[in-house]
């Protein structure tokens, strides 16, 4: 009894949502299909209780003229029907009338309401308003774009954003309506001369191309002759290169080839080191520092194997008090932590960043990190796309045997199936794997193969691409142990383009926030601690001509030509570029 009580309750909730789905989708069509049977049924009703109420035969024209008229509130001489003398009658017309206007009322709107919006909805304006000067310009709003565009903020440069995508052009605008004065957003025609007359494209000092490779080709071979601006473009097919080029563009991009590189490190045979900076040489540039040969460098380093330090804490380690080297970040499963987060313990795959001169980290490494790497190592990469190939190529150059999973591949190491099909999975011996690479072009795919892998091998090691931000923790809790974003991969290479002659980002954290290297231009008397109050950034090294100081105290001398590394948000950011650049104190 409570059983059957249960599924009406279920199917009268699944009826009402039904309902309330019907009427949002076709507001306007159940209204005039309730209008009219309306008309209909007090039709009938009028031809059928007039003649006993008021003693007056209708005809069924005159019935219907009757309930029309009173529905639509347009007048009548009730003379010309009958004489009105019953209670009910009276009745029966105000619940017309009352019934009537409402469901005409609700016409109008359903009628009118996509029209009105149509003419005033806030459309982005054609051209700009102002005459801009090295300005950068950004074509096509996605997610590539918007990881260049929130990178490029951190400078003083104007950024004008153009998209022909009426729809993405309202959700660009929408979206950058915080930054408004330094990020315009243009809709125009790629095609049109207009549109890139309007941008000022001739002034342009940087055009960055954020779109498919023939699109991109089009733009191209309209805007090079019209502008000396260093042109980027980001594509996802690197083959394209050569013909992007032979169009005009000075630079071709795609994050797979370094994304792949990426992944690789994560499974290489020892820690790996990457370099963000390096005191002593920087786009070429030698710098006098304390020693020539024991720079300031600031490193990032991916745990691996059966490395010591698995299982400890930075706190446990004390880096900082035994050599000299500042845990500035810790990452571990795509959350960043602040200052090491002292009580995170270590595991694979966690990476470290750290800052230090050269011979300390060295040190570092070899009494804390290395571990023996194992004789064999087996990998499974699902994907044999451009990136998996490039990770494919990488793990062979270090050695790792490798079980590529891929439908279409032809090579005689690629197995043939689909990797979130367990049995192709088990023919790859993902048992027996101590490394799954999901590189496939398709987030679900990823997923699904990460929650598989996982299943059928609980200590093995995930790393995952994904190419929307939504998929990241995504793939986390399915339990991928790395996760790279590409369109964030392909704005920060893009943006590094750009800004070269600006500011240096060497990393980007969540919460847009980033790690910066300026070289300062600002004249003696201002301090470290200055600096942080005046901006809100965090300056966790000052590289001098003659010194360095790690952890800088408030009373540390800033002086120019010093370079400093410092981390915050966007806009605290901006505040210490302009000081050190000599702007404002």
């Amino acid at each position: 009894m409570q059983g059957a009580q249960g599924d009406k309750k279920v199917t009268l909730k699944s009826f009402m949502q039904e309902f309330r789905n019907y009427l949002f989708r076709d507001r306007l069509s159940f209204y005039v299909q309730l209008l009219a049977i309306q008309v209909i049924v007090y039709t009938v009703i009028l031809h059928y209780s007039i003649p006993y109420l008021e003693g007056v035969e209708l005809s069924w024209s005159q019935s219907a003229l009757f309930v029309l008229q009173t529905m639509t509130t347009v007048g009548y001489d009730l003379l010309t029907f009958f004489p009105v003398n019953n209670t009910i009658t009276v009745i029966l017309i105000i619940v017309i009338m009352c019934t009537g206007v409402f469901t005409f009322l609700m016409i109008i709107p359903a009628v009118l309401t996509p029209y009105i919006q149509e003419v005033f909805k806030p459309l982005p304006p054609s051209r700009l308003h102002e005459n801009l000067k090295d300005h950068v310009i950004v074509a096509g709003y996605n997610e590539i774009s918007k990881s260049l565009v929130d990178s490029l903020l951190v400078s003083q440069l104007d950024i004008v954003l153009v998209e022909e995508d009426e729809k993405k052009g309202l959700d660009a605008l929408n979206y950058y309506k915080k930054n408004k004065k330094s990020v315009k957003v243009i809709l125009g025609n790629y095609n049109e001369n207009a549109t890139w007359t309007g941008v000022g494209v001739s002034d342009a000092r940087d055009i960055i191309i954020c779109e498919w490779e023939k699109k991109s080709a089009t733009i191209l071979l309209g805007i090079r002759n019209r502008t000396r601006a260093t042109i980027t473009a980001i594509v996802d097919d690197l083959s394209y290169e050569r013909y992007l080029k032979y169009a005009g563009a000075d630079h071709v991009i795609s994050p797979k080839d370094f994304t792949g590189k990426v992944l690789a490190r994560h499974i290489s045979l020892t820690p790996e080191v990457d370099i963000l900076f390096q005191a002593s040489v920087r786009n070429g540039e030698k710098r006098i520092s304390e020693d020539k040969k024991n720079p300031l460098k600031f490193i990032y380093l991916t745990v691996t194997g059966e490395c010591p330090v698995i299982g400890k804490t930075l706190d446990e380690l004390s880096l900082f008090e035994t050599y000299g080297v500042d845990p500035v970040f810790i990452m571990d499963k795509g959350n960043f932590h602040e200052r090491g987060g002292g009580d995170i313990k270590i595991q694979r795959s966690t990476t470290l960043f750290l800052l230090g001169r050269s011979d300390a980290l060295s040190r570092l490494v070899g009494n804390m990190v290395s571990c023996s790497p194992k004789k064999e190592r087996l990998a499974v990469i699902s994907g044999f796309g451009d990136l998996g190939r490039v990770v494919y190529s990488e793990l062979k150059d270090a050695g790792i045997q490798s079980y590529v999973i891929d439908p279409k591949a032809e090579e005689p190491y690629v197995i043939k199936g689909y990797a979130q099909e367990e049995s192709v999975l088990i023919d790859a011996h993902i048992n027996e794997a101590e490394v799954c690479v999901a590189a496939v072009n398709d987030d679900e795919v990823n997923i699904f193969t990460t929650l598989i892998a996982r299943n059928l091998n609980h200590s093995i090691h995930i790393l995952a691409r994904a190419n929307k931000p939504g998929s990241v923790e995504k793939l986390y809790r399915a339990g991928a142990d790395y996760v790279t974003l590409l369109p964030t991969t392909s704005g920060q290479i893009a943006a590094g383009i750009v800004l070269h002659n600006i500011v240096s980002v060497l990393l980007d954290l969540p919460g847009n926030k980033k790690v910066i290297m300026k070289k300062s231009s600002v004249e003696g008397g201002v301090t470290a601690g200055w600096c942080e109050n005046a901006s809100g950034a965090k300056i966790i090294a000052v590289e001098g001509k003659e010194d360095a100081a790690i952890r800088p105290s408030p009373d540390q001398e800033v002086r120019p030509g010093d370079c400093i590394i410092a981390f915050g948000d966007v806009q605290s950011l901006r505040k210490l570029i302009s000081i050190l650049s000599g702007g404002k104190k």
